[in-house]
């Protein structure tokens, strides 16, 4: 009984380390669309730890690169993020799972669906 406990105790140790977004799972470059009502929007978006905080930028398929102002990793594995382009801020919250993401971008006059997939 007492090896069996402790078994259960050293699984469940185990599987609530590998539960939920962690910064490694973020970390690498992604790819993305952003569908608007004008067409699809393409690019990439890399992720680092600088510092000891999650930090990076965005690469439009037009040239642009804005870095991120905010990365955070928020409760039910939210990824949570904003940029300011110049000329607006934009954030964007999206769920990870594997090597995928789906969500929305948007800013105070709406939102579209994000969706990406991890490059590396």
């Amino acid at each position: 009984m007492k090896k069996l406990l402790l078994v259960i105790f050293v699984l469940g140790m185990s599987l609530s380390s590998f539960a939920g977004l962690k910064e490694k799972h973020v970390i690498g470059k992604w790819k993305y669309e952003a569908v608007t009502d004008q067409g699809s929007i393409f690019g990439t978006l890399t992720f680092e730890n600088k510092d000891g905080k999650l930090t990076g930028e965005v690469n439009t398929d037009d040239g642009d690169t804005f870095a991120f102002t905010k990365v955070e990793i928020r409760e039910n594995d939210i990824l949570y993020f904003e940029l300011d382009t110049g000329y607006e801020t934009l954030q964007a919250s999206v769920t990870m799972e594997k090597k995928k993401f789906s969500g929305t971008v948007g800013n105070s006059q709406g939102e579209m669906p994000f969706t990406g997939e991890k490059l590396q």
